[in-house]
């Protein structure tokens, strides 16, 4: 998955904003290093190439050979898991 710029600065206002009110309420919640962690990580994320042929090419030759069996429940997990996700980003 490659996360846009604007996704990666959403991730961040998310995060400063609830250090902020976890520090309003005498609480800490990320130290600057966290945050500053977690920007590394999706950087890195988002260098990601945006195919991995290696899972295409496995998909392809199961879906040929008919063996390729994904169940209406992990596509619904699946589904809402990234609207979610999208909804917090």
């Amino acid at each position: 998955m490659q996360l846009s710029e604007s996704e990666i600065q959403k991730t961040l206002d998310l995060l400063r904003k609830k250090q902020t009110m976890a520090r309003e309420a005498g609480a800490t919640m990320f130290s600057v290093e966290e945050i500053q962690g977690v920007l590394r990580v999706i950087r890195k994320i988002s260098g990601a190439p945006p195919v991995r042929q290696d899972r295409v090419e496995r998909v392809r030759k199961a879906f040929e050979s008919s063996s390729y069996n994904v169940s209406s429940d992990e596509v619904a997990k699946e589904l809402i898991g990234r609207t979610i996700s999208d909804k917090l980003i």
